[in-house]
């Protein structure tokens, strides 16, 4: 049997943190949390989020005591901070985790952007600004499980993907290699949610609740990473055009891509194509191939993401759901959290969603 983890989460207070408490909090790999946020220091856990009164003991703290950790056979941390602050922190942690002698046995979980891209010039180009520690890219796995499953079961350093990444490239990975793809025009759409737990523009509920926009479009960060796995596949002759969309929901997303299948693979049949994503995703416990659409409420505080296919001639459209805070976030990071120390990929997500 697999013996149980120590864990500390970075970042506790924002939506992340509180899907990682959620979701770790019945966990039968969680030997002890310890959560940390400099800005509610003090304050129990039920005070930021008070779904988990009664679940979720103890207070957060200011700083890591990383002396609890090392006393763990296995440490895990789960960094939920915002974007930029791991990658500007990281050399600091890094002297403090080898003064604890953790350096060789932490697992550590990025939920941010700062590790995704490999290249400097490619975070620069998503991102608009140069990265912290461009020296440390590269030195992640990447965590899409679907995707980098094997690397992941090795991985002491694993960075999450991002959430319209992930819908996106679970809608791609069944024909990836295909080549002359043409265009990938993706459109997606996601809830307020995903732009993080303090109020701006793009969350307040007035301006958005009875609102629908487009946002970013053709330049959305998320693209990157897309482009490295259909790079990493042989894709070639494609050409990828993301709009992301604001939608008035509190959770989900819903991806849309429309290519045109190649010239020399004649007309698509939908059961075909269809077989072809049920076999490539027979293994992957989250994934589920629906008939018609995928509706984002059947996913909803799930870790699932439902697809389908549907073709016309040589159009294609495949679609994806999932809630961007768990299979695109907190449920994803638990999913190689259990990988990468050997529990079951399940455990603790077999969750249904809440429908209605």
């Amino acid at each position: 049997m697999t013996s149980p983890a120590h864990i500390y989460i970075l970042g506790a207070s924002g939506f992340g943190g509180g899907e990682l408490l959620r979701l770790l909090a019945g966990h039968p790999g969680n030997a002890g949390i310890r959560v940390v946020s400099r800005h509610h220091a003090g304050s129990p856990i039920h005070k930021v989020h008070p779904h988990l009164r009664g679940l979720v003991d103890g207070r957060f703290e200011a700083e890591p005591d990383w002396r609890w950790l090392a006393d763990s056979p296995r440490p895990v941390v789960f960094s939920a901070l915002g974007h930029g602050d791991l990658a500007s922190q990281f050399a600091g942690m890094e002297k403090q985790w080898a003064d604890a002698g953790l350096t060789d046995r932490l697992l550590l979980v990025d939920l941010s952007s700062d590790f995704r891209l490999d290249h400097p010039g490619r975070y620069a180009g998503a991102y608009g600004r140069p990265h912290p520690s461009p020296d440390l890219l590269g030195t992640f796995t990447y965590g899409l499980t679907e995707w980098k499953r094997e690397q992941v079961k090795t991985a002491k350093r694993i960075a999450n993907p991002g959430c319209f990444a992930t819908a996106v490239q679970l809608a791609l990975l069944p024909i990836a290699a295909t080549k002359g793809l043409g265009l990938l025009a993706v459109s997606g759409v996601t809830g307020s949610s995903g732009s993080g737990s303090l109020p701006g523009e793009g969350t307040h509920h007035p301006t958005r609740a009875h609102d629908f926009r487009a946002y970013k479009p053709l330049e959305h960060q998320h693209e990157a990473e897309v482009e490295v796995m259909l790079v990493a596949h042989g894709s070639q002759r494609h050409r990828l055009a993301f709009v992301p969309h604001s939608a008035p929901m509190v959770r989900g997303i819903f991806a849309t891509v429309q290519f045109e299948w190649p010239e020399h693979g004649g007309a698509v049949v939908t059961q075909s194509l269809t077989e072809t994503y049920r076999r490539y995703y027979e293994g992957s416990k989250f994934v589920r191939i629906v008939e018609g659409t995928p509706r984002v409420a059947a996913v909803t505080g799930s870790n699932f993401c439902d697809i389908s296919v549907a073709t016309k001639g040589r159009s294609v459209a495949v679609m994806a759901a999932l809630d961007n805070l768990v299979k695109g976030m907190a449920g994803q990071a638990v999913q190689n959290f259990n990988v990468a120390l050997g529990f079951p990929e399940d455990t603790g997500l077999r969750q249904a969603a809440c429908y209605p």
